[in-house]
């Protein structure tokens, strides 16, 4: 018994057929692969924007720690130098004029001359690192907000002690800082920010 013959026309159709199915598969992979090297992009781009927002939030508090050091009464008597020493110059010019307590004064104007805007400070403050096309740095502004009295609690004991009930405040009582860190990351043209601020109190004078 022969076969059914076979039409050489029914051949080249299913012969096309099966090229235009393998060139279908073939842009629907390559718009696969498109969209995924898009979204691999995207990663890595959001990846290294959380890695320079991490390291601005580290700057200021490195900022915050360098500020806490240098306040202490006993770490300000190592004869400090540059902005260190303008911290201490600053810390001791608010406290002696009660009238500029309650704003922001800039490291850069240890006389109290030049109150703190992040915008537009000229303040370096602390550089961590300048290497490359990287910097980080913050800038730092300090505010005295008082005089700090502790309600029943006697404060420098001894012969003296403060109560706030006993008045004495101006001598006895600790004083209360804050302290505003603006840190700066620039890196390949981007700069990224971070802003902390800390209270702290230091001893009695």
């Amino acid at each position: 018994m022969q076969g059914i013959p076979t039409s050489p026309w029914r051949r080249t159709q299913r012969g096309g057929m099966t090229i235009l199915v393998a060139l279908m598969l073939l842009v629907l992979l390559t718009i696969a692969a498109m969209a995924m090297a898009r979204n691999s992009l995207r990663e890595i781009a959001t990846t290294g924007f959380s890695r320079q927002g991490a390291m601005a939030r580290n700057v200021a508090d490195s900022g915050l720690e360098w500020s806490i050091h240098w306040m202490d009464m006993a770490n300000g008597a190592l004869a400090p130098e540059g902005s260190a020493a303008n911290l201490n110059l600053l810390k001791a010019t608010l406290l002696l004029d009660p009238t500029k307590a309650g704003k922001s004064w800039d490291l850069a104007s240890p006389s109290a001359g030049v109150e703190y805007n992040p915008t537009t400070t000229t303040q370096t403050g602390i550089t961590l690192t300048a290497a490359g096309s990287t910097t980080q740095a913050s800038t730092l502004g300090l505010t005295y907000m008082g005089k700090l009295p502790v309600a029943g609690m006697s404060q420098g004991g001894g012969t003296g002690g403060y109560t706030p009930a006993a008045g004495g405040a101006a001598q006895q009582a600790p004083d209360l800082w804050a302290v505003r860190a603006d840190a700066q990351v620039v890196q390949g043209g981007v700069t990224f920010t971070h802003a902390k601020e800390l209270w702290v109190s230091t001893p009695v004078r």
